[in-house]
């Protein structure tokens, strides 16, 4: 048996519905598929356009106070979302801890630095990609990653009224974290990753068959795509070329389909209003 349609080219610009990360898409003509079908994605096609700091998504910075030896203030604050390079990104984290809620009398600092630990100036190149935060004038912080949140503090309560959700921490350990656990002064950030979004899924309720295990025992992803390129660059992704690479549609009829674009979250990704476009190839096995 032979298929009459054996390419299918989606673009998000003639969506009928929704947005770029969640809409539906209708074919020009209705497509009836035997029960051997199977389908590919042979590319993905978008532009890095989403924000580096996106609600919901990374904006909250976890910091714990403490103004003596024994007085210790958890706080989350809230980082303004948009688009960053690491020296922009440096200004609004100072700022933020510096803003409402600070119980420390002392001053956040928040300072570019490199690997070895030397303080930059916004003039000073890519190396200085750590962020090097210290507190004059008086006080202690501990910035604590993921793993210690979900583990030592099931109910967080905090100065600011953001709630605290330990499944969903939309934490800024994404971009950059502080490895050291204990309280200071003076603390040095990991590298910081301004990609914020490490790998984009392709969902299709419509024909995903649930055949695939993505992150968080999502079962209708179509394809992962590596976001291997910084803010603004090209993103563009090719099949593996493995035979077993390939999507069972079974005896079914497409017309109209849909689509969602998420993080390994399952975060719908917002392209500020940016498109995207896949080639989809059918076969019989």
């Amino acid at each position: 048996m032979t298929l009459s349609v054996r390419k299918v080219f989606i673009d998000s610009r003639y969506l009928v519905s929704g947005d770029s990360s969640n809409f539906e898409y209708e074919l020009p003509e209705v497509l009836e598929l035997p029960k051997d079908t199977i389908a590919f994605v042979t590319e993905f096609t978008t532009v890095a356009s989403w924000d580096t700091v996106a609600a919901g998504r990374n904006n909250l910075l976890y910091v714990i106070e403490s103004t003596s030896s024994s007085a210790y203030f958890s706080r989350i604050v809230t980082l303004p979302t948009g688009a960053y390079d690491s020296e922009t990104l440096r200004l609004a984290v100072e700022n933020a801890l510096n803003g409402a809620g600070k119980v420390v009398p002392g001053t956040y600092q928040v300072a570019r630095a490199s690997s070895a630990g030397t303080v930059g100036t916004a003039s000073l190149g890519a190396a200085f990609r750590y962020f090097a935060v210290n507190i004059s004038g008086g006080g202690t912080c501990f910035f604590p990653q993921d793993p210690w949140l979900k583990k030592n503090i099931p109910n967080w309560t905090s100065s600011g009224g953001v709630a605290y959700d330990p499944q969903n921490l939309r934490s800024s350990n994404e971009l950059f974290s502080f490895p050291g656990q204990d309280f200071s002064a003076a603390h040095t950030s990991s590298f910081i990753d301004l990609r914020s979004v490490h790998t984009l899924f392709v969902h299709s309720p419509s024909f995903g068959n649930y055949s695939c295990l993505s992150p968080g025992g999502v079962r209708t992803a179509i394809a992962k795509i590596p976001c291997d390129t910084a803010y603004g660059g090209v993103l563009h992704y090719e099949h593996s070329g493995s035979n077993y690479d390939y999507i069972d549609m079974g005896s079914t009829t497409l017309k109209m389909l849909e689509f969602e674009l998420k993080d390994a979250r399952g975060n719908l990704i917002d392209l500020k209003g940016g498109n995207w476009s896949m080639t989809l190839v059918l076969a019989i096995k």
